[in-house]
């Protein structure tokens, strides 16, 4: 990871259920699984998401081998190893709704295909006769780093891509549609090991995927891998299909690695649930303005990687940010004029956005130091806008910050609009389990959200609190016993916001 370790939300996941269950939301041709017990009111009800699915074999599993094509979810067979390609042409002649064909399983392991180079390559003629004489597309041989290798020429093929330049140099000619890998690594690796891919020119299948690593220690961090690591692929336009690994594990989702999408019978996990319910790309979506940019949901990406955000509002906010990285959005712009752009950031550190409009530069945006990865502020810039399509750009000139939305808005947006305010708290350090916040402000009777962070930027309490004259009175009885030590506490009204050190002895 970049910038930030990775969060563990498990007090969000409630609001992020209902958040999720509010948005459009239609069935995306990349999203898998890897399972082979489905039963038939496993596969009815998550068909509803579920594209594809495969199980290591030829033929689909047992209880819905007859029954799978009602569903709408294609099986695609596996020639495990070169002992399972009689079994796929077998299947694939009798079953007319197959497409594809996947290759041989982690060949490079000892433990898995255990196949050379060489000795895959001889065995895949057999597998492009049977792709050619019934029109499908072969998938190549899935890999991985692994630990016991197959070896060959003085080689150890731990390196996936070794594995592959070596297979693609002795199979000139041969017919191989798309990649297959398959990755375990945790936090915001999967786009690093994507970029290793792409030199071979190919669409990819990841066909298992799951966060087994040191990485995950409960099942937050394995919620929050999965949602940043799934709007990735879903986004990139050189996955072509996802598998998670796996339907269901014998020990459950309350167990290490926490990967189990499916509960009981036709009933989802929590995991499964977010699975279900991550957004589908769409390549066409425009955002009108003015609105709002929910900006995990990009067009186009350098770079940047996602996490469930803790803010008090949205699904996914973009972090992970390096000098050069960017993203785009597509945008539709109402009116002409001077537009504000409000970004609702946080960070350690300063950091610097520049935003481009069709490739030309209309504003800089300077992010401030926060406090915390997830304390979060808004700060504007004004850019000028001409009606009608454009790209819109966020370049990352100077890292150090993650962001959560942005939001375009007709006019300017001036410093006393919004009005940063020095508060009084006491008492502080707090002695008891209430504490009074003064606001200078004439503000009397109106409503503020008040949220406190610890040192991490960890939210550990939002609420809205009405002033009593220029007084919040905030009760933190609900959250004691609180480990002592420095918080934030941010205090925000319609027109002005503070933000406080406060420390909990």
């Amino acid at each position: 990871m970049k910038n930030k370790q990775m969060k563990k939300p498990l007090i969000y996941l409630l609001l992020l259920i209902i958040h999720l269950g509010a948005m459009a939301q239609t069935k995306s041709y990349k999203r898998g699984v890897g399972y082979g017990y489905h039963s038939e009111t496993d596969m009815q009800q998550f068909s509803s998401f579920l594209s594809w699915w495969y199980n290591w074999a030829a033929q689909p599993d047992v209880a819905i081998r007859n029954t799978y094509q009602n569903f709408g979810v294609d099986f695609t067979p596996m020639a495990w190893n070169a002992q399972g390609i009689t079994a796929v042409n077998t299947w694939v002649t009798s079953d007319e709704n197959i497409k594809y064909i996947l290759g041989f399983n982690e060949p490079n392991f000892k433990d898995q295909a255990n196949m050379t180079p060489t000795q895959a390559v001889a065995a895949w003629e057999n597998l492009q006769n049977i792709a050619a004489n019934n029109g499908l597309e072969l998938v190549a041989p899935a890999v991985n780093y692994c630990g016991s290798c197959v070896q060959e020429n003085g080689t150890t093929y731990t390196n996936p891509f070794t594995y592959l330049d070596d297979f693609f140099e002795a199979c000139t000619g041969c017919q191989i549609d798309y990649l297959a890998l398959h990755w375990y690594g945790g936090g915001a690796s999967m786009p690093g090991y994507i970029d290793d891919a792409r030199k071979y020119g190919k669409k990819i299948w990841v066909t298992e995927f799951a966060a087994w690593d040191n990485s995950v220690t409960n099942a937050a961090a394995q919620y929050q891998y999965l949602a940043g690591t799934v709007n990735f692929l879903e986004r990139d336009p050189d996955i072509y299909r996802y598998a998670w690994f796996i339907g269901r594990t014998s020990a459950g989702i309350n167990t290490y690695p926490y990967i189990d999408l499916y509960a009981d019978d036709g009933e989802l996990t929590p995991l499964g649930e977010l699975y279900h319910d991550i957004p589908v790309y769409d390549s066409m979506q425009r955002f009108t303005v003015p609105g709002r940019i929910e900006v995990e949901e990009y067009y186009r990406m350098k770079g940047l990687f996602s996490e469930i955000t803790s803010d008090t509002d949205g699904f996914l906010n973009i972090g992970w940010t390096d000098a050069g990285d960017w993203a785009d959005y597509k945008i539709t712009v109402q009116n002409s004029g001077m537009h504000t752009l409000k970004a609702r950031v946080s960070g350690t550190s300063s950091g610097t956005i520049n935003f481009l409009v069709d490739n030309q530069q209309l504003a800089t945006l300077n992010t401030p130091s926060t406090g915390g990865w997830q304390s979060w502020r808004t700060v504007n810039v004004q850019l000028n806008l001409e009606p009608g399509e454009h790209l819109l750009r966020m370049y990352v000139k100077k890292a150090g910050f993650n962001i959560n939305w942005m939001e375009l808005v007709e006019g300017e947006v001036s410093a006393s609009e919004f009005k940063w305010l020095k508060a009084s708290i006491f008492p502080n350090p707090v002695a008891d389990r209430i504490i009074h916040v003064y606001l200078p402000t004439n503000e009397f009777g109106s409503i503020y959200r008040c949220s406190l962070t610890n040192e991490l930027g960890q939210l550990v309490f939002a609420d809205w609190v009405k002033a009593t004259s220029t007084n919040l009175q905030i009760n933190l009885n609900s959250l004691y016993p609180l480990p002592p030590g420095i918080y934030f506490l941010d205090v925000v009204g319609k027109t002005c916001r503070a933000r406080e050190k406060l420390i909990i002895k």
